[in-house]
């Protein structure tokens, strides 16, 4: 007898009304004109009490020209190794040197007490990444660099939104770094923003922008057919009856073709030269995007920790398996609840043969990928979270009683594997 089916464990934060939306605006050249991207700048100013918000097109095209406004040529970048390659390489195409520091052991953030074994006299800056949602041990790390005097600047790809004590994330560094992608809490399919307090890093950004093209339609809209496909196949009632055993079978069958579609970074290599595809400015259109749904933000993380704190207080008693923390304060916005446990495949495996849509996290530890053989580094918690770390879903729109069942099937995998 075949399990009940789930609900999808990715949900794109759009509406089937931005595709109609986005087709008038390319027909009649709308796509292009007004102040939206003002508009957005000097909302986002406000919103994360900020004095400069620069759009991009993409959230690693701002890690370039951060990088690139606050080191010298040749300077050391000090990095977590667990991320996706392409900050690695925004680091080299921008002239930096990765240095990568390991993680708290049994998270998915780096370490401060490693940043700090590493800094020298060739420390350009510091890269934190706040991953999955999580804060990382900010308030220290930027102490540190204030008293080193260090650039410090911060990946809140996956943490717009999110706060410590009431600051927002990307505010405590020289610079900061939010993504609009098309799999994050504000989605425009491509676009980022990089603040800064500094006039100086505002002002080098701007001048180098200031003469790119816009995003080109040429790229922007496979982008956007490619999430209209999505969300047709996550559409619940299509996702039930059809996209679920299709995706079920393909992972139980390990048909890659099929299985890497909701996946990103899946053939990692090195860039050496910033790729013309990634120097453009923002459109008015995803800026228009964008302001329609800041309104949503934070409602949306609060929706995301109360499923954390369902998962949590479910699991917590498993000794198999290791937590994210709970944390209520909107210190972590839960892009998902990674859970790690070094025999995940066997546990994922189990998931989907009873009807649970879960996934292996797809990030590596770039310290050890062999296109970054000239940076590679033994960082063991970082060996230990790539392999080890499961996503559990948690977007808003993800029913409570799923997330009960599928903690019901994680708890009767241990019941009968652990006897």
């Amino acid at each position: 007898m075949l399990p009940s089916s789930s609900y999808p464990r990715v949900q794109l934060h759009s509406r089937f009304a931005y595709y109609p939306r986005i087709a008038w605006e390319f027909l009649t050249g709308r796509w292009k004109r007004d102040d939206a991207v003002e508009r957005l700048e000097r909302e986002i100013e406000t919103r994360v009490e900020t004095p400069h918000a620069i759009a991009m097109p993409m959230a690693r095209t701002a890690i370039y020209f951060a990088v690139k406004s606050l080191i010298k040529n040749g300077d050391k970048v000090v990095l977590s190794p667990y991320t996706i390659a392409d900050v690695v390489n925004m680091v080299i195409c921008a002239g930096g040197v990765p240095v990568f520091a390991d993680l708290l052991p049994g998270g998915c953030n780096v370490a401060a007490s490693e940043i700090e074994k590493l800094i020298d006299d060739e420390t350009g800056a510091v890269l934190v990444t706040h991953f999955y949602g999580e804060a990382c041990e900010i308030e220290q790390i930027a102490a540190f660099c204030q008293r080193r005097n260090l650039p410090l600047i911060e990946d809140a790809a996956m943490a717009f939104g999110v706060k410590v004590n009431g600051r927002q994330l990307g505010t405590f560094g020289d610079a900061g770094i939010f993504s609009f992608g098309m799999y994050k809490n504000v989605n425009s399919y491509y676009g980022g923003m990089l603040i800064t307090k500094r006039g100086d890093v505002a002002a080098k950004v701007r001048q180098a922008i200031k003469d790119l093209p816009l995003e080109t339609p040429k790229r922007y809209l496979p982008k956007v057919l490619q999430g209209l496909i999505i969300d047709v196949l996550t559409w619940s009632p299509i996702f039930r009856a059809f996209t679920f055993w299709l995706f079920r079978w393909a992972y139980l069958k390990d048909v890659k073709p099929i299985t890497h579609q909701f996946k990103i970074d899946t053939d990692p290599k090195i860039k050496r030269e910033m790729p013309e595809d990634y120097l453009h400015r923002m459109s008015p259109l995803q800026a228009r995007l964008i302001l329609s749904q800041l309104s949503g933000v934070d409602a949306g993380i609060q929706a995301r920790a109360r499923h954390a704190n369902r998962y949590f207080q479910g699991l917590k008693d498993l000794k198999e398996i290791t937590l994210p923390p709970l944390k209520t304060d909107g210190s972590h916005g839960y892009y998902y609840f990674c859970i790690h446990y070094p025999r995940r495949e066997e546990l994922v495996r189990y998931a989907q043969q009873h009807g649970r849509d879960i996934q292996e996290s797809y990030h590596r530890n770039c310290s050890a990928l062999a296109c970054f053989g000239n940076y590679q580094r033994h960082c063991p918690n970082a060996v230990t979270s790539a392999n080890s770390v499961i996503y559990l879903p948690t977007h808003p729109s993800y029913p409570s009683r799923e997330v009960d069942r599928t903690v019901a099937v994680i708890r009767q995998f241990f019941a009968e594997h652990h006897t």
